[in-house]
């Protein structure tokens, strides 16, 4: 009878391992198992969009599963950020987004999904440079001369962004606080409408990309100041940067990252960050980019968490201090 029970312990035992190796072995191989989707809060053309188009080939050979990209754009981007933070957290559904998403928590506080709390960074893919121009008209060839114009004549001066609560809109509220000055805010739908007007010398000063403002400041219809980077552009090794101005909480670069579910495994995080890398190391990859006035920068999930939470805690403070509210 001992005996009898041993032997049956023992085959208990076996089929315990047995089957936990199993289970080992199909949670070792479970990702990816279907197509991944990358879901873009913009519309097609954006650099979201190129970026996304551009990496899925070189990801969907890496990973062994196609990769997609599917435009949600609406409601600021809220839509395809609340889709994608409501996926399921397995790897398979994934954003690519600018920094704007870091708005969020400040300017819709309503919204239930924030970034820093219900994405999970998988890395960064690339920044482009934005710059302060004026109009030829203004009588300022520094950001301290324009500061010093500013200051001389309080609230006559005004901006153009391509929106209220836009980072444009941000930045430049920043621009004021920091200068303590007092320049009029002039909303535009879009920012073609903007840089129609600045150039037009209807505003006299602006912040946009570089890759919107290069081509009137080579033809002259439009003055560069200063560049919003850490480091100067190569673009334009003249144009000092805000840091250099003496504005170093002025430094900002549009980036844009790729995410995941907030509660996606790290392994499943580490394994898309190296096809991401490995997307973006391609020449042909970083010629689409730089073709769109973008700059391939690479980073780790963790290192684009901190950002993250960085920008939304930096937006949250000009927010609250400001008052700007979303259209």
């Amino acid at each position: 009878m001992l005996e009898r029970y041993r032997v049956q312990l023992r085959t208990a035992l076996m089929a315990c391992l047995t089957l936990g190796f199993g289970a080992v072995h199909a949670q070792a191989v479970v990702y990816p198992t279907q197509p991944i989707t990358i879901v873009v809060p913009y519309t097609p053309g954006s650099g979201a969009d190129i970026i996304a188009r551009s990496i899925a080939p070189i990801m969907s050979h890496r990973l062994g599963q196609p990769v997609v990209v599917d435009n949600k754009p609406g409601a600021s981007g809220t839509i395809a950020m609340i889709l994608v933070a409501k996926a399921a957290a397995d790897g398979h559904t994934l954003l690519m987004s600018a920094d704007s998403m870091t708005l969020t928590p400040s300017l819709f506080p309503r919204i239930s999904v924030t970034p820093h709390k219900d994405l999970a960074a998988v890395g960064r893919a690339a920044v482009g440079s934005m710059g302060l121009v004026v109009n030829p008209s203004v009588q300022a060839s520094s950001v301290a001369e324009l500061v010093a114009q500013a200051k001389s004549q309080p609230g006559r001066l005004t901006y153009a962004t391509p929106g209220s609560a836009s980072p444009h809109h941000l930045l430049m509220e920043l621009f004021k606080q920091s200068t303590g000055t007092n320049l009029l805010h002039v909303p535009y739908k879009g920012m073609a409408g903007a840089v129609t007007d600045l150039v037009g010398g209807h505003v006299q000063v602006g912040v946009m990309s570089l890759q919107v403002a290069m081509p009137h400041v080579n033809a002259g219809r439009l003055r560069l100041l200063a560049v919003a980077d850490d480091k100067r552009v190569a673009l334009v090794p003249s144009t000092p940067t805000f840091r250099e101005a003496g504005y170093p909480e002025l430094s900002h670069s549009n980036w844009f990252g790729l995410f995941a579910p907030q509660a996606t495994p790290p392994s499943t995080l580490d394994k898309l960050n190296a096809a991401l890398l490995e997307a973006l190391a391609q020449k042909a990859v970083q010629e689409t980019l730089q073709a769109q006035g973008l700059l391939v920068s690479t980073s780790s999930p963790a290192e684009l968490t901190v950002q993250v939470r960085q920008d939304v805690e930096r937006w949250t403070r000009v927010v609250s201090k400001t008052g700007i509210k979303a259209d």
